[in-house]
């Protein structure tokens, strides 16, 4: 296992001490520690349990008491993800049963994995093996077709919905954490669809630089500076217009998502 960053470390620790004893088979990473670019105070840690058993009603009252300790000794990371049996991977995950999630401290005992199609592709290809048998030995399943076209039909419906109502008020994107969001998560999914690959939120900004027009070159600037932690206008080429950073923001997105989705790659 690559040595993680302290704060994730720590967080998997205390999981791994206080979730029940026989139930827990694997615990894997995925997102920014897979990739290799979790941020502190920015990155969620993203990860994927397996389990044992599925969960009684006992279990279940035992993973979330787990879960509330989790977040009572870590409360500046949220600790993100389903907890599935491992038989559960090699299928598409949007035709599994519910099961138990965990989104931002939110623990509902029976859900369907929203983001599963891309947890399950950057589990295998991308993934961190904490505790249980290597993630590289799971039978996981992947389909590049489905996950450019899930991938394509996110930035058509959510994130078309994000350009729209930037378009119609664009100063919701003046606030550098709206912008960086905005910027480099529709970025990260035009990655993909371009060049095949998954990748990072601050790798993807880094690409739009070379890959996007000269005219959105400043707020990737921006948003990346953001990302790295420089907050308060700290550095920031839109000081003194804010109002330039939200316009800026909303021409972005609906870039993207017009090349995305019109893209065949």
């Amino acid at each position: 296992m690559p040595e993680l960053p302290a704060p994730v470390a720590a967080v998997c620790a205390t999981f791994l001490d206080v979730v029940p004893d026989g139930l827990l088979e694997g615990l894997y990473l995925r997102g920014g520690t897979g990739f290799g670019e979790w941020v502190e105070g920015q990155s969620d840690v993203d990860f994927v349990a397996t389990l044992t058993r599925r969960p009684t009603p006992d279990d279940m009252s035992a993973l979330r008491s787990a879960h509330e300790k989790v977040a009572a000794a870590h409360p500046d990371v949220h600790f993100d993800g389903p907890h599935v049996l491992a038989s559960d991977l090699a299928a598409d995950p949007r035709t599994i049963p519910g099961v138990p999630c965990i989104l931002m401290r939110q623990f509902d005992e029976e859900r369907a994995v929203h983001d599963g199609v891309v947890a399950w592709h950057e589990l295998a290809r991308h993934g961190v093996t904490v505790h249980g048998q290597s993630h590289e030995s799971l039978n996981i399943w992947i389909s590049d077709d489905e996950l450019h076209a899930f991938t394509r039909g996110n930035l058509d419906t959510y994130w078309r919905g994000i350009a729209e109502e930037l378009a119609a008020a664009p100063g919701d994107g003046e606030p550098e954490e709206a912008s960086c969001y905005c910027v480099l998560g529709s970025a990260r999914l035009h990655h993909l669809l371009v060049t095949g690959e998954m990748t990072t939120k601050s790798a993807a900004g880094r690409w739009g630089l070379t890959h996007y027009p000269e005219r959105f070159h400043r707020v990737l600037r921006e948003a990346l500076r953001v990302r790295e932690g420089i907050r308060d206008g700290d550095g920031s080429e839109y000081l003194d217009d804010r109002a330039a950073r939200g316009r800026d923001t909303a021409e972005l997105t609906a870039y993207v998502v017009r090349e995305g989705v019109g893209s065949g790659t």
